[in-house]
């Protein structure tokens, strides 16, 4: 287990996490770029007109909305970074709980948020 790791609830247990480069991996495999799956996370979205194009302000600049954070962006990296800081432990419960979505979407993904911006600190020391 890993010093300074979230932590994340997981069916009214605590379980860390811990972005590496293995979840990056997963990350761009799964999402094609990190940052397209940190606004998935954050429940953030490019907003588009009626034929998909970027919206953009008077300065160019192009426009987000709020959304509430992507299941699917959750369900499909969690377990990497549950695996990640708990090595070979058994993680059957942890993972029976994310696919039966027994966690707080915003918190998890908060947590999970905030250990992947911990990955990018550890890597750019």
């Amino acid at each position: 287990m890993f010093e300074h790791a979230e932590k994340v609830v997981l069916a009214g247990k605590e379980y860390p996490i811990r972005c590496d480069i293995n979840v990056l991996a997963e990350i761009q495999d799964q999402f094609d770029t990190i940052p397209n799956f940190e606004m998935l996370l954050t429940g953030v979205k490019i907003r588009k007109d009626k034929d998909g194009n970027a919206l953009l302000d008077h300065d160019n600049k192009i426009l987000f909305d709020r959304c509430d954070p992507s299941v699917r962006a959750i369900a499909a990296i969690l377990p990497c970074m549950l695996r990640e800081a708990c090595g070979g432990g058994d993680l059957s419960e942890a993972l029976d709980a994310v696919a039966n979505a027994r966690f707080d979407l915003y918190g998890t993904a908060l947590q999970m948020h905030k250990e992947l911006d911990k990955c990018f600190e550890r890597k750019n020391v």
